[in-house]
């Protein structure tokens, strides 16, 4: 079955580059395609970074893990 993740790449114009031997050496994804790619693991990446920020966050307030405050983050203490 296809989850809206995959139906975005079942519709982009991709091109595949092949050598002189057939082999697949590259994709061509036209610019509005890479885009959408692009903006889709940003969000990715911001919420993996704020999952990462609340575990600390928990673990600290359960005492698991201290939080370094952010003059000691600057300067490595």
């Amino acid at each position: 079955m296809f989850d809206e993740e995959n139906l975005l790449f079942l519709y982009m114009n991709v091109q595949v580059v092949t050598n002189e031997k057939g082999k697949k050496t590259a994709v061509l994804v036209p610019i509005a395609d890479w885009e959408e790619i692009q903006r889709r693991l940003n969000t990715e990446q911001l919420f993996d970074e704020f999952s990462s920020s609340m575990k600390a966050i928990k673990e600290d307030a359960e005492g698991v893990a201290k939080l370094k405050n952010a003059r000691n983050l600057i300067h490595g203490h």
